[in-house]
């Protein structure tokens, strides 16, 4: 099978994930911090086995996977709490800041050197962002509201995630930095008891379907970006880099606007239009 049949399963599933965890957010769970700690559950289930088929092992050194899984665990919370706070299409191309999250990051802690061209590409992102948060109203107020500080602070933690990631993979093995980080990224998590144990109690089994769903997508939607990116990165990252959840949520807007999310067509465009340009400029300053 082709490494773009892959990337595009994979771009789909992502964009799925989004789409049902927003659903799930809207109609079954309504405490986040209990959808993110049975969401980390049913990912480490789905996780275990295929690591364990893999190889994994207790890992020798401990610094770096530590760091690793406290900004899995950070950027797991933020990330859902980004969902119950945001717009899907706004969500989506917020997740172009990660790049410049990541850049800058990488010139505090690795020393590289951002040149001029690079800066432009930053600022044309953060402009990007500013009109991709914005509503009917075309209010700039609104890129400055707390939901968005929380989708910005999740692409930080991701950045960072993504940052030790890659020293935990150098260290131990892509397998076990995928088992390791997923058990003590969701027990860290664990430390957010107090603020779903009530509704722990109180909810029924049937309504955790939609975070089995959202696991087993995004573990789907996973693999298929590791076989994609093993065989070719820059094809395979602008083919996963697309928008699919800002445009399936936009079909769902036009066909059942009740369901999700209804905004007049000029702020879609307007929203498309910012993504596009975030799109572009995050794959040029990741190359």
């Amino acid at each position: 099978m082709s490494y773009i049949l892959f990337a595009w399963i994979s771009s789909f599933f992502y964009g799925l994930e989004t789409i049902i965890g927003k659903l799930t957010s809207k109609y079954s769970l309504k405490n986040p911090w209990l959808f993110n700690i049975v969401w980390g559950l049913f990912v480490l289930v789905f996780t275990t086995p295929i690591a364990y088929l893999n190889g994994i092992h207790i890992p020798s050194t401990w610094g770096n996977l530590f760091f690793a899984s406290l900004f899995s665990a950070l950027g797991g919370i933020f990330y859902v709490l980004a969902v119950y706070a945001l717009d899907v299409s706004v969500l989506s191309p917020l997740f172009n800041v990660r790049t410049v999250f990541s850049v800058i990051l990488g010139g505090l802690f690795l020393g590289e050197v951002l040149t001029f061209n690079q800066y432009i590409l930053i600022t044309l992102i953060v402009i990007a962002a500013f009109f991709v948060s914005l509503d009917e109203k075309l209010n700039w107020k609104s890129f400055f509201k707390r939901s968005i500080a929380i989708g910005l602070l999740e692409m930080m933690f991701l950045s960072l995630m993504s940052i030790f990631i890659k020293k935990t993979v150098v260290d131990i093995g892509y397998w076990s930095t995928s088992f390791w980080v997923a058990l003590i990224g969701w027990a860290m998590s664990l430390l957010t008891f107090p603020l779903f144990i009530k509704d722990l109690k109180n909810t029924k089994i049937v309504k955790y379907s939609g975070t089995f769903l959202i696991s087993l997508v995004s573990t789907v939607g996973t693999l298929a970006s590791i076989k994609a990116t093993s065989v070719n990165v820059s094809i395979s990252t602008v083919i996963i880099s697309l928008p699919m959840s800002m445009i399936m949520v936009f079909i769902i807007s036009r066909v059942k606007p009740e369901l999700l999310e209804k905004h007049p067509l000029k702020v879609y465009i307007i929203r498309f239009i910012a993504a596009a340009v975030m799109i572009t400029c995050a794959l040029r300053l990741s190359m």
